[in-house]
């Protein structure tokens, strides 16, 4: 009781509020803000709410359709998914071997573009879908596994790209993922069902997309995420500012028409359509006179709608797009650099990205086609063979013949010190196009000497005795 009574005269001491003011100081707000979260158990901003509310909770790598159909329709969605493979492939590649001689390497180098077209393809696919295939096609049963010793110079051998879809079932998932095949195993277990037929596993080169986490990985049967998985928000955010812009264009000017007595008009069973052919004439005069007859009762008004804002969004909308991808502009937008931005850095870290995602995924699955196809044609797999891809960067005319003088003089350098041939001379300036005419390798100088000398010093021995 006398707890309750002291509480009472506080509160009768305690001067009245007046409504009528509002105190939003910054202060007031701090407060406030901090008995609310008090309140609530934590601070607002260190919950999870707001992350949840915008997750999607499925994948859209599960869905064919989506997928399919946005890549035909969409430009930007078919230029993220295929021009990192076409940069990455810009070029064509280079073999080094020392099984086979230079021009059989320069001529199966030529004849290797149309597979390099098929490994694209199937990289493609690999980043729309989140998986691809590259399918070997031989004379072989396709059901069987693949015998690589049985392919020689009379044997068949093709590739083909395929998506995950057209396996029509799950990838299989083993510990280490290449395990030979055991005496008890079932076959059926390693084949794929490529639109009816069986097609065996060790005849495709699986190509898997970005790795999920160990959560997510269940749901995608084996395969990988697809590029556009972290791509919708910005999507849709691009896609929302193109359907405004659209349709800010289609009422970019407003006609208004004010009638004396519509409303009355409109209450008389044919005052609509009264009204109706009253605008429809006022539009036809407009469409093809400059003046425009009207009751002087009437008023007629056009507003035009202002884009002012618009574009600073959409700038932020493809800066986004751009990020995600981690595109530069330049290359997503064809928008070029400004300021004082000569857009080099952008390029070099778009070039950065080819190098350490795309190029690595693919070299596995090009060195597999090279070396089947140098069975096929020359009846060996060369055990040195390496692949190089082109440089990505776009040397300029001047640049390029700078780098030429600079390899001619090490060429010439060597030569001159002895630890080069002129065979090899001869055949460095060939390969690199160091001067504006082949040079005939032919028969090594050097050698050429020594034999006239070796020749002109017996003859001189047999003259003196």
């Amino acid at each position: 009781m006398g707890r309750a009574r002291k509480k009472q005269q506080v509160i009768k001491n305690e001067k009245p509020k007046d409504l009528t003011k509002v105190d939003n100081g910054l202060e007031s707000i701090v407060m406030g803000n901090s008995q609310l979260s008090m309140i609530n158990g934590g601070s607002q901003l260190s919950k999870a709410d707001t992350l949840f509310n915008n997750l999607r909770g499925y994948l859209i790598t599960n869905h064919r359709n989506l997928l399919s159909q946005i890549y035909v329709e969409h430009g930007i969605i078919e230029t993220a998914i295929d021009l990192p493979v076409e940069d990455a492939l810009r070029g064509g590649v280079t073999f080094k071997t020392s099984q086979v001689s230079e021009d059989e390497l320069s001529e199966f180098t030529e004849e290797f573009s149309s597979d390099i077209e098929i490994a694209k393809q199937a990289e493609k696919w690999k980043r729309l879908f989140g998986g691809a295939a590259i399918m070997i096609l031989t004379d072989q049963q396709a059901d069987t596994p693949l015998d690589v010793e049985a392919i020689g110079p009379d044997s068949k051998l093709a590739f083909k790209a395929i998506d995950l879809w057209e396996l029509y079932e799950a990838l299989r998932i083993r510990p280490d993922d290449e395990v030979e095949l055991s005496e008890t195993a079932d076959d059926e277990l390693d084949c794929f069902n490529y639109y009816g037929k069986k097609i065996h596993r060790s005849r495709l080169i699986i190509l898997k997309g970005k790795e999920a986490p160990s959560f997510i990985r269940p749901r995608l049967r084996g395969w990988g995420l697809s590029e556009l998985e972290c791509l919708v928000r910005a999507m849709n955010q691009y896609l929302k500012s193109t359907d405004l812009s659209f349709e800010v264009l289609d009422e970019f000017k407003l006609d208004i028409f004010k009638i004396k007595g519509l409303i009355d008009s409109l209450m008389s069973p044919e005052g609509e359509q009264a009204i109706q052919r009253r605008v429809q004439l006022a539009n036809m005069q407009k469409n093809y006179q400059n003046a425009l007859s009207m009751d002087s009762e009437d008023d007629y008004v056009q507003k035009q709608l202002s884009f002012s804002g618009l574009a600073e969004v959409q700038t932020g909308i493809r800066l986004q797009l751009a990020s995600d991808l981690r595109f530069p502009l330049t290359k997503l937008f064809g928008q070029s650099a400004t300021g004082f931005n000569s857009g080099e850095d952008d390029i070099e870290n778009y070039n950065a990205m080819i190098e350490s995602r795309i190029r690595p995924s693919m070299k596995s699955s090009l060195l597999l086609m090279t070396k089947l196809r140098f069975r096929q044609k020359h009846g060996i797999s060369p055990s040195d063979l390496k692949l190089e891809f082109k440089n990505l960067r776009v040397l300029s005319g001047v640049q390029e013949e700078e780098v030429k003088t600079h390899k001619f003089n090490r060429a010439i350098q060597t030569r001159q010190a002895g630890e080069m041939t002129s065979e090899e001379f001869r055949e460095a300036c060939n390969k690199d196009s160091l001067l504006p005419n082949k040079l005939d390798p032919g028969v090594d100088v050097d050698q050429l000497k020594f034999k006239e000398e070796g020749e002109k010093d017996d003859s001189q021995s047999d003259m003196a005795s």
